[in-house]
């Protein structure tokens, strides 16, 4: 209970008066603080993106969300990267769909945005390139469930850097491009294995 008999409430409230300076043309509070922020974080924000590898991946409507998933990681929002990798994991298997499965009826299910995303990978097992990316797709999508649907758990950036990696891995499998010779040839099999020690993953 406060003095003038307000009850404080338990939970804590985050309330940001910046937006409140902006709209009154005040910039100056708003240019300090994230100054202030990208000084403090440089050299953390550095050296996550030393970990990342390399993006030799068409584009297409998901690798954007993959995109924002490693800016993400580099800024050091663990939950949201997870997050946003499970929605690149939908938007691939809608893409592999639209571009690969013939029969209609079956093409129809796959890209329903309401038909669960586990529902999918099974039946695009015979359409992917890739014959890890499966249970990489798996992978990522149990990641997203231990720590976004349960959100209570301490998130480990290992964790998440490696959810980042497996995502890169099963893009490259599927459409992934590598540099050679001043041009880009598809990837292979071979390609995405090497990449994989290099990430210091192993396939089961």
């Amino acid at each position: 209970m406060s003095e003038n008999g307000v009850r404080v409430p338990d939970e804590v409230y985050f309330v940001d008066f910046i937006p409140n300076h902006i709209k009154q043309g005040i910039t100056k509070y708003a240019e300090d603080s994230l100054r202030a922020r990208f000084e403090r974080e440089l050299s953390r924000c550095i050296a996550r993106w030393g970990e990342l590898s390399a993006e030799t991946v068409q584009a297409k409507p998901f690798e954007r969300l993959f995109r924002e998933a490693r800016h993400l990681y580099i800024d050091g929002y663990l939950e949201a990267v997870v997050a946003l990798c499970g929605m690149a994991v939908e938007g691939l298997c809608i893409s592999i769909a639209e571009d690969r499965v013939r029969e209609e009826a079956l093409k129809n299910k796959l890209i329903d945005p309401l038909e669960p995303v586990r529902k999918k990978i099974e039946p695009l097992k015979k359409y992917f390139k890739g014959s890890h990316s499966a249970t990489l797709l798996h992978h990522i999508l149990d990641m997203r469930i231990k720590y976004v649907h349960l959100f209570k758990m301490q998130i480990d950036q290992k964790d998440v850097l490696e959810c980042v990696n497996k995502l890169h891995l099963v893009l490259l499998a599927e459409y992934g491009l590598i540099p050679e010779r001043g041009q880009f040839r598809v990837s292979t099999k071979e390609d995405v294995e090497r990449r994989a020690r290099q990430m210091g993953i192993t396939f089961e």
